[in-house]
């Protein structure tokens, strides 16, 4: 249960949901929590074991990235933005973020915190 809407329950859920799927192997999510007292955007990076696999597997993917942050979420007030890439075979999912806003600086920490999370595979 992820508790109340926007309140501190819900984050600490997160919090230990993200903790145990790290914990699990997978290793390839990355949580800033939602602080508005020092206006720390709220971040979820996912980056699933197939889309570390487009990474190592499609040339394009060191090159050529897509953004897509046209999808929100609602009930929690969120974005989703999505990051592809293209290749013979179509359009490749290779990260996810859920962000608090669609700021251009949100945005740009979403693709550092991804960067720094991709170099340690």
């Amino acid at each position: 249960m992820l508790g109340d809407h926007n309140k501190e329950s819900m984050f600490k859920c997160l919090e230990a949901i993200v903790k145990n799927y790290n914990n699990s192997g997978h290793k390839k999510a990355i949580l800033q929590e939602y602080d508005t007292r020092i206006r720390k955007s709220f971040i979820l990076c996912i980056i699933t074991n197939l889309m570390c696999c487009m990474h190592k597997k499609v040339f394009q993917a060191e090159e050529l990235y897509y953004i897509d942050a046209s999808a929100s979420f609602d009930p929690l007030n969120t974005s989703i933005t999505l990051l592809y890439t293209s290749c013979m075979a179509g359009t490749l999912l290779l990260g996810l973020f859920v962000t608090s806003d669609e700021l251009e600086i949100t945005l740009k920490k979403a693709i550092i915190i991804y960067t720094l999370k991709f170099n340690n595979f």
